[in-house]
């Protein structure tokens, strides 16, 4: 019997990760933020500062089969393509394991073909005013701090999203719902979408 995920994207600021994890604890499931995956692209063999390189949308050259080893890397002539194709495995393994929810990751683009699993792709977004707030009060910033982060970090996320799908973060193409966090807050927005799950798939447990 196939089982669910439910894949979030969201804008920095916009409180998807704390919205994710309220859906995972009430369908009682599995929940996997950015920090839990990039631990285990950390364990497979990925460095952190390849993976970061990665994100700011660099090209990190290896040094080919025949060249220096570096690694489990050496037959990869581009490290970003390896990086790539290590993350896209890694999301597909925890969708396939069992039922859960993903923050972030490309994930809803990565899982968007697969029939192994009940499938719900969620984008969550917040105006610019309301994530800088959020910002605020989440980092101890000042208005003007927290407005550079915001923009340093929408930079980065999209060049990430931008390698590995070729579409921007936003694109409604990949996800089957679209929600600003800020009409319904943390809680409302969750149990949206987990009357959306209901709906659609029934239950949301094994």
């Amino acid at each position: 019997m196939r089982h669910l995920v439910i894949t979030i994207g969201c804008e920095y600021g916009a409180k998807g990760n704390a919205i994710g994890r309220k859906i995972a604890e009430d369908l009682n499931i599995k929940f996997y933020n950015r920090e839990l995956v990039d631990e285990i692209i950390e364990e497979v063999g990925i460095p952190k500062e390849i993976m970061e390189k990665v994100e700011e949308g660099g090209t990190i050259a290896g040094k080919g089969a025949e060249g220096d080893v570096r690694g489990s890397f050496s037959k990869y002539a581009d490290l970003t393509d390896r990086v790539i194709h290590v993350q896209k495995q890694i999301i597909r393994k925890l969708a396939e394991k069992e039922s859960c929810v993903i923050i972030g990751r490309s994930a809803d683009y990565i899982l968007k073909d697969s029939d192994k699993i009940n499938l719900l792709r969620a984008f969550i977004y917040a105006p610019d005013d309301v994530r800088i707030h959020n910002i605020m009060e989440s980092h101890n910033l000042t208005e003007k701090d927290a407005r550079i982060l915001l923009l340093e970090k929408d930079k980065r996320y999209h060049k990430r999203h931008l390698a590995l799908t070729g579409s921007n973060r936003g694109d409604r193409h990949n996800r089957n719902i679209l929600i600003d966090s800020s009409y319904l807050g943390i809680e409302g927005t969750a149990d949206y979408i987990e009357e959306l799950v209901r709906r659609k798939f029934g239950s949301g447990e094994e």
